[in-house]
């Protein structure tokens, strides 16, 4: 195994892995299940090891520490166990070094040119649908009030893709380019899949949802790298864009993609929420007179219905009234 993971294993224990490193790691963490598996008795050996720069490192603990780690293991077969044996040796042998490394060496900032981009922005409005078809052959669907952008040597190297907004995407399959969809503080990692990512700045919350395929989805900020969550079809990952906070679950994952065909969906959600949704959909500037209303939470679903067929249904759900003139929309 290349001895550079090993490095970005150790950076992903202590949580100063950088997010292009972390996507290599994901990458190569995803490629056989021989690597997930030496990710995983890695990082425990890392783990056990306790070493930091941030306090003193004591030696002989560290290699206690990994010791107890492989005789843990003592069911595996001869073979594995030496096999895994040298590997913790390689483990250790590093963390010795890393106690005699002058720490201005590993401290000191070292300028590195960085060569200009161009990007392409796509930027699609309120009220529409837009199908953008990228280098490489996969599709972005984008909803309304949403943006993406990407280098114009896209079909090089990594496949990143920005988002401001909801988009789904149908990603073509590329073994050794992954494509990645960084939206804020959370990137989410695929080599070939479709999956549907809502990410409006407004609502402080992401969702990913996964139609087909795998993705690894990371949140990682100034403080700190969340661990990799793996999403499989029909699971939907929702996360607080500020502090981080997932949760997991089982959805029906054609329902979050079905506003590509002008339907709305809305699963036990604040007025407010709709409302913005509604606006969005119908290019409508939208006020809610009356503040207990925004927090009304409520199920349904429409499929191409006019915005006064939607509205008829929610004022009668939330026991409101609305009104409609010129571009706007007053619920009270």
């Amino acid at each position: 195994m290349d001895e550079r993971y090993y490095r970005l294993i150790e950076d992903y224990s202590k949580k100063t892995i950088g997010t292009e490193d972390l996507t290599d790691l994901l990458t190569w963490v995803e490629s056989s299940q021989e690597n997930q598996q030496i990710f995983r008795e890695t990082l425990k050996a890392f783990e056990a090891a306790d070493h930091s720069l941030n306090k003193p490192v004591n030696q002989q603990k560290s290699w206690l520490a990994i010791q107890q780690h492989i005789e843990s293991n003592t069911e595996q077969p001869p073979l594995i166990k030496k096999i895994k044996y040298h590997r913790y040796l390689k483990i250790a042998a590093a963390i010795l070094v890393i106690t005699v490394l002058p720490i201005l060496y590993l401290t000191r900032s070292h300028p590195k040119k960085t060569a200009t981009i161009a990007y392409h922005e796509i930027y699609n409005p309120r009220g529409q649908k837009r199908l953008v078809t990228l280098p490489d052959g996969s599709n972005i669907y984008l909803n309304g009030d949403s943006k993406i952008r990407y280098a114009l040597n896209f079909n090089t190297g990594k496949r990143i893709v920005y988002l401001s907004g909801e988009a789904f995407f149908d990603v073509q399959h590329r073994s050794k380019q992954p494509f990645i969809v960084h939206t804020g503080k959370v990137s989410t990692t695929v080599l070939g899949t479709s999956f549907n990512i809502n990410a409006y700045p407004s609502s402080g919350n992401i969702a990913i949802t996964v139609q087909t395929g795998k993705v690894g989805v990371v949140f990682k900020d100034k403080r700190k790298a969340a661990p990799v969550q793996f999403l499989l079809p029909n699971q939907q990952l929702s996360i607080n864009s500020s502090n981080g906070q997932a949760n997991k679950h089982q959805v029906n994952a054609v329902d979050y993609d079905s506003w590509r065909e002008y339907k709305i969906f809305f699963h036990d959600k604040p007025l407010i929420e709709i409302a913005e949704v509604i606006a969005r959909e119908y290019d409508l500037d939208i006020e809610i007179k009356k503040e207990a209303l925004k927090g009304v939470k409520l199920t349904a679903k429409f499929d191409k219905c006019s915005v006064k067929q939607i509205m008829d249904v929610i004022a009668k759900l939330s026991d409101s009234k609305y009104t409609i003139y010129e571009n706007k929309l007053i619920i009270y």
